[in-house]
């Protein structure tokens, strides 16, 4: 391989990585089941790369994940995520953007829950494409920096939405257990070619850091880790195992079948909290009054 290799997230150049940085593997819906991304994974930071090219318009036109619906184990995983931010503090009435909100199911969520003032963006949901103006009290930026060419860029420009005293939650997967040699039991969390840049709990931390913002908590496991049945990351990677890692295959009303041809997600269904298959970090950060977004872009903050 002779194109050269740049780490977005730690600025590391490589012209020949090594066997071992390299890997290929399947997508996990029906459109990309079966075709090859080639990813990289840096040796410095360990995040993991797509490093094919992308038209991210025609990526998204059929994004599966846009039919979610907010049923059950929608509403537990995403009760987690609001405990998390209602321990900061989040009042009922304060303006909350949805940063990559996809369909809108947190958003549909936080109003049935008496949260009036709630906003989403998702460039490539045409009922919430538009680029929110002005400032809000709390930006959740869930499952989006591993979806973007940039993460720093895109940090920086949800970083500036959030007003002083702000609070601002980004959660992403994590890259750093992967092996590049053995990628097929990783399909969810990899979920190809729509996670561009994986990165680890430290890399995640590091951004985090960038902002200038005060790091309010931070978490490693997965808020759709509950101890709710059926609701946790373990029986929900188990489940679209069990169903070929196909995702739309995760909601078709039959999927529910296979429930009896494996007894063993049962299980998974009640006691998987307790053995997670992956982890997905998350931080807290506060935004201090008056401060400036300070995101370094920089080739000696990359180093």
């Amino acid at each position: 391989m002779s194109t050269e290799l740049e780490c977005r997230i730690c600025g590391y150049h490589c012209a020949a990585p090594a066997a071992g940085e390299l890997g290929a593997c399947r997508g996990n819906t029906e459109r990309f089941a079966g075709v090859s991304h080639h990813l990289w994974k840096c040796p410095r930071c360990a995040s993991i790369h797509n490093i094919d090219p992308v038209d991210f318009a025609d990526l998204y036109r059929d994004y599966p994940l846009n039919q979610r619906r907010l049923d059950v184990f929608a509403r537990g995983t995403l009760r987690n995520l609001l405990r998390r931010l209602e321990r900061a503090g989040l009042a009922k009435d304060a303006s909350i953007l949805d940063y990559g909100c996809g369909n809108g199911v947190f958003i549909d969520y936080l109003r049935q829950r008496g949260y009036t003032d709630v906003h989403g963006y998702d460039p490539h949901v045409p009922a919430f494409a538009r680029h929110p103006e002005g400032r809000f009290d709390c930006v959740v930026a869930n499952d989006v920096i591993e979806h973007v060419a940039d993460p720093r860029a895109t940090i920086a420009d949800f970083a500036a939405l959030v007003r002083p005293g702000g609070m601002l939650y980004i959660g992403t997967a994590d890259s750093e257990p992967v092996r590049m040699d053995d990628l097929e039991p990783h399909l969810m969390r990899l979920h190809q070619p729509f996670h561009r840049v994986i990165v680890t709990e430290r890399s995640l931390h590091r951004l985090a850091a960038e902002t200038g913002y005060a790091m309010v908590a931070h978490w490693r496991r997965s808020y759709m880790d509950t101890l709710l049945p059926f609701a946790n990351y373990r029986f929900l990677d188990e489940f679209s195992r069990a169903l070929g890692h196909v995702l739309e295959r995760s909601f078709h009303p039959s999927a529910s079948r296979v429930m009896f041809r494996r007894p063993r997600l049962w299980l998974y269904a009640f006691l998987g909290y307790l053995s997670p298959s992956a982890y997905e970090p998350a931080v807290l950060l506060r935004r201090p009054p008056g401060a400036v977004a300070a995101i370094e872009t920089t080739e000696e903050s990359q180093a």
